[in-house]
């Protein structure tokens, strides 16, 4: 019999060991391939068909999910060899040369991670054409399109070829240079007990005492375990706190809009563009049953870099009470500090305008007096009124008019500002992206509908992204249980020996494993709310209810922990038992 003959035959009967590495690599394939869909969409990322504030969600659950590509995969594998340390040991006795060893590691190497990606490939297309039906028809974002995704093909193949072809070579590095009887005796290795075990000995002798079998289990490998169960806490506190976040994002979001948009409906005459009469703007959204129950005009000058207004104006029009002398001016923000994104602040000292006569400051506000847009420039000066009107007159600067309205039922105002943004587009005889880069009307009602499916697409991003670690701690837990199967199926077979009823047996199974999977959960549950805290009330002022999703989460995750582990435990004594 040949050495290829040998090792078929260990392939078929180590089967399991194949799957749950095979498994792995799929699952992590496949959620990054649908990932990749969309920041390989062009269509997607570059804002033309979906606003940036939605498409920017993509970018965090991507690297998050590459990040667990390039570690988990590599895990796996090394759990998957060291399970078969065993087997190399005994090729390696009967005479195999570690040339041939080598060749066989990466030829399983080179298959696994072929069948592996094309199945990934194939169930990630599938699951794609989900991931855009949900995004269209469930979220409503209707002008992203699927279409063939060969960037994502390439990209998840590349990442992962280079994560196998790295991970193969340097497991079968440290895998051949070990000498036989390690390998040979590397099943039955157990560490000796820690100092955790040692003192609790001493502090709870009746507790240890009564489960002396319990613990003489979770005594071994005390290093790895430790190593997996801090790591399982990472992600499993990772998830809890993606989900807090996705909480108070959803409401922050919303919340922002009433401060973003204290009109319901804004547009700017600018550089001769947006010019419709007041009747015709009347009649476009009287005709969807839009009715204005007030209006305001703001006159504006502005350059490539600053909006200038005239201190009457903002007073009298915005309700503002601003004391701006000649020859200064006032730099206005206008951000909700507790927005969620940084802000630059920092004011400016003095201007010099173009009549030669320069300007400098007399102090700061951050208030927001009308809506973002695209016609303004992103920072605001306000002006005495007799400098502003020596600005007006030179002519060296734009000059605008801001109109701005609230109306009746703004929620229900989508189909009337349509119909106006199609008689500004059709007044101005530019091209529809021309009109919406540069002259759009914005409205309250867009920016909900926007802020709305930027949250919808956020929670359903971070779901799967939590799903991802949630089952990933899950399965760092589950390889090494299977890696120790042998050792267990021995101690069980040795207690049946000795007189324990399979009621005791699998009580066993079921305190061992219950101490693997739950201590995980609570210690991720617990780690995660101090940061969870802190994080909320430090960008949103929403500690509280960022804990609280937190906490209820991990409440709910530890009880269905509880509960699975009751199955968990089941199937895997039935297989001591089957195989005994």
């Amino acid at each position: 019999m040949t050495f290829f003959a040998i090792s078929l035959k260990m392939l078929q009967k180590n089967f399991y060991r194949y799957r749950l590495h095979f498994l792995c690599s799929f699952f992590a394939i496949t959620l990054f391939f649908c990932f990749a869909t969309l920041f390989t969409n062009d269509s997607f990322m570059t804002g033309h068909d979906v606003n940036f504030m939605i498409a920017s969600n993509i970018i965090f659950p991507s690297i998050l999910a590459a990040a667990f590509l390039l570690v988990f995969a590599p895990y796996s594998y090394s759990v998957f060899l060291s399970a078969r340390k065993q087997e190399y040991g005994i090729l390696s006795s009967l005479g195999m040369s570690p040339m041939e060893s080598w060749k066989w590691l990466l030829a399983e190497s080179i298959v696994l991670g072929a069948i592996a990606l094309g199945a990934a490939f194939l169930a990630g297309t599938l699951l794609s054409l989900f991931f855009y039906g949900v995004i269209s028809h469930v979220i409503g974002i209707t002008a992203l399109k699927w279409a063939f995704p060969y960037k994502a093909y390439l990209a998840t193949a590349l990442l992962y070829g280079l994560v196998l072809a790295i991970t193969a070579a340097l497991q079968g590095i440290q895998l051949l240079g070990r000498r036989i009887r390690p390998l040979l005796l590397a099943p039955y290795r157990a560490e000796a007990k820690g100092r955790g075990y040692q003192w609790m000995e001493k502090i709870f002798p009746d507790y240890m005492g009564r489960h002396l079998l319990e613990f003489s289990l979770l005594a071994r490998h005390k290093r790895d375990w430790a190593a997996r169960s801090a790591f399982s806490s990472l992600l499993i506190g990772c998830a809890l706190y993606l989900a807090g976040f996705c909480t108070v994002f959803s409401a922050s979001v919303l919340q922002d809009l009433e401060h973003y948009c204290p009109y319901d409906l804004a547009y700017s005459e600018f550089l001769g563009q947006n010019r419709i009469s007041g009747n015709a703007l009347r009649n476009a959204l009287s005709q969807h049953q839009v009715s204005i129950t007030a209006e305001k005009q703001l006159p504006y000058l502005r350059d490539p870099a600053f909006n200038y207004l005239p201190v009457s104006g903002a007073n009298q029009i915005l309700g503002c009470d601003y004391q701006v002398p000649e020859g200064s001016f006032l730099n206005l923000f206008q951000y909700e500090l507790q927005d969620g994104y940084g802000h630059d602040l920092t004011e400016v000292s003095h201007i010099s305008l173009r009549t030669g006569k320069e300007l400098h400051s007399c102090g700061s506000d951050i208030k927001i007096l009308f809506n973002q847009n695209p016609t303004l420039a992103e920072r605001t000066l306000i002006l005495n009124d007799a400098d502003f009107n020596q600005m007006l007159s030179s002519g060296y600067y734009w000059e605008g008019r801001m109109h701005l309205f609230h109306l009746q039922y703004w929620e229900d105002a989508s189909e009337g500002i349509e119909a106006l943004q199609s008689l500004l587009l059709e007044a101005n005889g530019l091209t529809p992206e021309e009109q919406w880069q540069f002259y759009r009307a914005t409205s309250k009602t867009e920016d909900f509908q926007i802020a709305r499916q930027s949250s919808q697409f956020a929670y359903f991003l971070m779901g799967f992204v939590e799903i991802l670690l949630l089952m990933a701690a899950c399965l760092l837990i589950h390889f090494r249980i299977a890696a120790e199967r042998e050792e267990n199926r021995r101690a069980m077979r040795s207690l049946f020996m000795v007189g324990a009823t399979a009621s005791e047996r699998l009580h066993l199974c079921l305190f061992k494993n219950r101490m693997r999977f739950l201590p995980p959960f609570a210690a991720a549950s617990l780690a995660a709310l101090p940061f969870s805290y802190k994080t909320g009330e430090m960008v949103y002022h929403s500690g509280n209810i960022w804990c609280m999703a937190v906490g209820l989460l991990g409440l709910a995750s530890i009880l269905a922990m509880a509960k699975f582990t009751g199955y968990y435990s089941k199937r895997e004594f039935e297989s001591y038992e089957t195989n005994g």
